[in-house]
């Protein structure tokens, strides 16, 4: 009798799947997309608008003096106290810079929206400052509001005003020339960077505060500056993949955000940190930029 053999192990198929219907494609589709909506609101609406982050950037300016090397610039822009932005948001943007230890605190606009917010405790915000250099110039929303009130806010605070002006920080005996210009949308004074620069050495390097970037572009010829430091943009404030920035108050889009070359000089624009119009932030945090100075 032949010896009994194994039967082969018979392999069961597979279960059949159920069908994906046209009716529950269009239904987990819908839901699926729902979902996103509603991420992108919750977004939107509860966490960028108020989700502040540090930017760190490092930059190679042009005959810096070894003293100056590595000092740090903080760059607040954009705040905008009044309807979508608060005194306890702007507590919080100082705390965060006194965090940075900068050399340098560069405010470069629109520090309210609405002429209520120009009161004493707008003083002693921007008064907790803690930089020994603390520079600023004026944006579209402040002359908007109430320029003056805005003026003797950041001069009771102890930051100085660069209103087409400059001033010489001297470190272990080099120097740094930090200058402003009045914002483009102002007629009285008009930005002007060849006064803002006059007298100025020729050796000593430049950096200037300007609210909006297109000055960038029409910055009279032969007048150098080694590096420009705006806001105004906000980035966009909503930028949708593939498409960018929705809105930009600006003639040049280029200068939306970030790092850009002008025809005469480096530009750097931030994000900002407050919203204007809709209280929203899609894709675009409000940002508090850290600027190291490098020797070239």
């Amino acid at each position: 009798m032949p010896p009994l053999q194994d039967e082969p192990e018979k392999e069961s198929p597979p279960p059949k799947g159920k069908k994906l219907t046209r009716r529950k494609f269009i239904k987990y589709s819908a839901l699926a997309g729902g979902a996103a909506v509603t991420a992108g609101a919750v977004d939107a609406l509860a966490i960028e608008p108020h989700g502040f982050v540090v930017t760190r950037h490092d930059f190679s300016l042009p005959n810096l003096g070894a003293a100056w090397d590595g000092a740090t610039i903080a760059q607040i822009t954009d705040v905008h106290v009044g309807r979508w932005s608060d005194f306890d948001d702007a507590r919080r943007i100082v705390e965060m810079t006194n965090d940075l230890k900068p050399d340098i605190v560069a405010l470069t606009g629109d520090y309210v929206s609405r002429a209520d917010a120009i009161t004493s405790a707008l003083v002693e915000v921007f008064r907790d400052l803690h930089a020994k250099e603390k520079f600023a110039v004026l944006g579209n929303h402040d002359y908007w509001t109430n320029a003056p009130g805005v003026v003797a806010s950041l001069e009771s605070a102890g930051i100085g005003l660069l209103t087409n002006r400059h001033v010489l920080l001297r470190r272990g005996g080099d120097v740094l020339c930090l200058a402003g210009v009045n914002d483009v949308w102002s007629r009285d004074p008009r930005p002007d960077a060849k006064a803002a620069l006059k007298g100025v050495p020729d050796d000593v390097p430049r950096i200037v505060l300007c609210h909006n970037p297109d000055y960038a572009e029409v910055t009279p010829p032969g007048v150098r500056i080694d590096l420009m430091l705006c806001g105004h943009t906000h980035g966009g404030q909503v930028r949708l993949p593939l498409i960018g920035p929705l809105i930009l108050p600006i003639q040049y889009r280029k200068y939306a955000e970030g790092w850009v070359q002008g025809p005469q000089c480096p530009v750097f624009i931030s994000r900002g940190l407050g919203m204007v119009q809709i209280p929203i932030r899609f894709n675009c945090r409000p940002e508090l930029p850290l600027i190291t100075l490098r020797k070239a």
